[in-house]
């Protein structure tokens, strides 16, 4: 993988050396502006704090500056256009829920993942009928295991860093999405309740989504005890955002999630998209069960095909370690 970490610490024509604890990285000749750039394409996926020294002609040598903290995003691992297998990013474990087409899901670099669907593409082994259209992916290692994978318990403090970019499928480079809240659903990322606990099946307490072409954030709860069943007069959706504007194509936009599924006290909801926060909720959210994040497209069935990429995702918990850099 690479990443970029500039440093603007140096002379310009000196020499700029980067380590990463003890261990040494790169040299460089700094520039005419005094920065360089370290490609740091031999490092594991992991989080590594790097720091500098420069040296002038006369061989003199500056102290180290500031560490910079840069988090290599997780590789793709082991994929395979078959659903129902799994394959890794990073350290974690995903389970691939297509119709199998060998354009469902393909890994164009190893930072990032493209889902296609076209009408009629559903994932026959999960139960979809013929209303809708799927190409996802779930995780199954964050959080508690269970027989079908992991759900994070509620009450848990949940991150996810990721770039989001939809491809152009209409006239003049333009996204065509038909399904919209009148007619449908495009959801391109969500935490999936854990409906076994619930004993009933839901939708998403959390989901990025298409409203046609604006992208959009909604949220869902019902009160401790409440039915959260999408017939439930006790079930709660807010649309806490939707983008006044249409996507851009070709664009990846910066998603940044911090949430809390909590239904009796300590919800929160908060999204940065491309660094402005569009959503500051604090309030129930969720369920009272765990939940899993599953992300591609999953919608109502449409005669457009579409297609998404997401690349650089980090999933964390609990702390600001990444879960999904560890090594496998």
């Amino acid at each position: 993988m690479t990443i970029t970490i500039p440093l603007i610490l140096a002379l310009a024509g000196s020499i700029a050396n980067i380590s990463d604890g003890s261990t040494s990285l790169d040299t460089r000749i700094a520039d005419a502006g005094g920065s360089w750039n370290l490609q740091a394409e031999s490092l594991f996926d992991d989080t590594h704090s790097s720091a500098a020294t420069h040296s002038d002609i006369a061989g003199d040598t500056s102290a180290p500056s500031q560490p910079a903290n840069r988090t290599t995003a997780p590789s793709v691992t082991s994929l395979s256009a078959k659903s129902q297998t799994r394959f890794l990013i990073g350290g974690d474990v995903y389970h691939i829920e297509t119709a199998g087409k060998s354009y469902s899901i393909t890994s164009p670099d190893p930072q990032t993942l493209r889902f296609e669907v076209q009408k009629g593409d559903n994932w026959a082994a999960g139960g979809d009928g013929s209303n809708c259209d799927r190409s996802e992916i779930q995780n199954e290692s964050m959080g508690v295991p269970t027989s079908w994978g992991a759900v994070i318990p509620p009450g848990t403090p949940i991150g996810m860093d990721y770039q989001f970019m939809v491809e152009a499928n209409g006239p003049n480079g333009s996204f065509v999405n038909t399904q919209n809240r009148s007619n449908g659903w495009f959801v391109v990322g969500q935490m999936h309740n854990d409906d076994i606990a619930s004993g009933v099946g839901t939708s998403p307490p959390f989901a990025v989504q298409m409203d046609g072409d604006r992208l959009q954030i909604v949220a869902r709860y019902v009160q401790p005890g409440g039915n959260p069943s999408n017939s439930s007069s006790a079930l709660h959706m807010l649309t806490l955002w939707t983008d006044p504007n249409p996507i851009q194509t070709g664009v990846y936009n910066d998603i940044r999630v911090r949430a809390n599924f909590s239904n009796s006290g300590s919800g929160y909801l908060d999204v940065w998209i491309n660094a402005k926060q569009v959503v500051n909720y604090q309030g129930p959210l969720g369920y009272g069960q765990g939940t899993y994040w599953e992300y591609g497209i999953y919608r109502s069935t449409a005669r457009e095909t579409s297609a998404v990429r997401y690349r650089n995702l980090m999933l964390t918990i609990e702390s600001s370690t990444p879960v999904s850099s560890r090594r496998p």
